[in-house]
């Protein structure tokens, strides 16, 4: 069959645009190049702007809680040195800490598999090839694409990219760590002039579990001495020192930069794809599920 639309990438913006296009009776598809648990290597944090947008979509917010989400109660940032504090509890706004794999999994039941629409695993669409009305990515055909496919996704139309990287996009560094912290669950930014405008975090994603990590924008060389030097500041202040890895620190690029190729209407470029991550404030899933409403929003 053809479908009206294949999206690649099964993250936050495809799958709320797969589930937006379904309910506007769109025949959907979607192609996600990794196994179903896979943990990504980025933060796990749902910031009350996102929870925002997914609410005035339905999104059942509850169901990151079964999941094991911890709510947020405190944003701290620290802007060279200096602390800040916003205790968002307290104005009834609502944030949340989960891992990625868990947020993913949530978002593909309520968007993807309640509304039956086809969704497959380890699917490279790192080949695409144009067809009569439409495309083929992965043996399936449909008249438009949606990439969702995340900041470094390397995908090809006919032998050319479709997405051209910057080459001086930022990089990053990220672990899970198990610890013992006293005090409310927080969302922490350290801002420092050493990292060139971009930051570290600590996001509380679980009983005891929190996603330690830090971007840099620039003297990309001097990534693992600034993640040593946050573990051995902030860290080890808020999670003190006898921590222990749930996961060893993984790099990844950001795709701030990112310039698109191919410029017809019949591919749509969403989320980290479409450069839309912000490294300056955290926000990553809210942008990417607002890219996904923006887009659907404008559709009859």
């Amino acid at each position: 069959m053809m479908y009206d639309y294949i999206i690649v990438g099964a993250g936050p913006a495809g799958c709320v645009c797969a589930g937006e296009l379904k309910r506007k009776n769109y025949s959907v598809c979607v192609l996600e190049k990794q196994p179903e648990h896979y943990r990504k290597v980025c933060g796990d944090g749902i910031s009350y702007v996102c929870v925002q947008a997914l609410r005035s979509i339905d999104f059942p917010i509850e169901s990151l809680m079964d999941a094991g989400a911890v709510k947020i109660q405190r944003y701290i940032h620290y802007v060279n040195g200096k602390m800040y504090e916003d205790r968002i509890g307290d104005y009834g706004k609502e944030a949340y800490g989960l891992a990625r794999d868990k947020t993913d999994a949530a978002f593909r039941q309520y968007f993807i598999k309640d509304r039956d629409i086809p969704l497959y695993y380890n699917r490279n669409a790192g080949e695409i090839r144009s067809v009569d009305q439409g495309y083929e990515v992965c043996g399936i055909k449909a008249k438009r694409l949606v990439l969702a496919a995340g900041a470094s996704a390397k995908i090809k139309l006919d032998g050319k990219a479709l997405l051209r990287p910057d080459a001086g996009s930022p990089v990053g560094i990220s672990a899970i760590l198990q610890a013992d912290a006293a005090g409310s669950p927080f969302f922490l930014f350290d801002y420092r002039a050493e990292y060139e405008g971009t930051y570290g975090w600590i996001f509380r994603v679980g009983e005891r579990e929190y996603n330690v990590g830090l971007w840099l924008k620039r003297e990309k060389n001097l990534l693992a001495a600034r993640f040593q030097q946050f573990l051995e500041t902030r860290v080890e202040e808020y999670l003190g020192c006898d921590y222990q890895w749930r996961r060893k620190p993984r790099g990844a690029i950001m795709g701030i930069g990112n310039r698109r190729v191919h410029t017809d209407d019949s591919i749509v470029y969403l989320g980290d794809a479409s450069n839309t991550s912000n490294p300056e404030d955290g926000e990553g899933i809210s942008l990417a599920v607002k890219d996904a409403l923006d887009f659907t929003g404008g559709l009859k």
